[in-house]
């Protein structure tokens, strides 16, 4: 039994001629780059934006998100969330934001609605103004704190 062509006999001995499709030259279509799938689910306003450790940052930041600083920056930064600065994080700014966490170092004068923690691992140079001040043993602090909240909120306020 012939595959491709050629001549094929069947049980009644009758010969049957099979056509052989004439070769196609092949087109070369470029192949587009397609995004990889997203296995989260779209970014909605109120996210989260990491500054990574590679990043500086000179100038201005303002945002309605939650931001964490690995990176650097330096200007001004006015968050109306919470900003994080991890270990690797390193600000010398005036900072206002909802909640101030600070892990790495901060050089400048914040001021948040909430509450401003220096956890161990986190230097403050600076001034404080805050409701809630949390210091962590073994943090490093230098700076005045006012805990007057009609102040701080006035500030945040302007």
């Amino acid at each position: 039994m012939a595959l491709f062509g050629g001549r094929q006999r069947y049980e009644d001995e009758t010969e049957v001629e099979q056509a052989v499709a004439p070769e196609k030259p092949a087109i070369k279509i470029p192949r587009q780059p397609s995004s990889p799938p997203s296995s989260s689910p779209p970014r909605r306003e109120g996210g989260f934006t990491t500054i990574g450790k590679g990043i500086t940052i000179k100038g201005e930041l303002f945002g309605a998100e939650d931001v964490k600083i690995e990176g650097r920056i330096e200007g001004k930064i006015k968050l109306e969330r919470n900003l994080v600065v991890g270990q690797a994080g390193v600000v010398e700014a005036d900072v206002e934001a909802d909640n101030i966490n600070i892990g790495g170092k901060v050089t400048g004068n914040i001021a948040a609605q909430n509450k401003v923690e220096i956890v161990a691992s986190g230097t403050m140079i600076g001034d404080i103004k805050a409701p809630k001040v949390i210091v962590a043993e073994g943090a490093h602090f230098k700076g005045n704190v006012d805990m007057d909240t009609s102040s701080s909120r006035k500030s945040l306020q302007e």
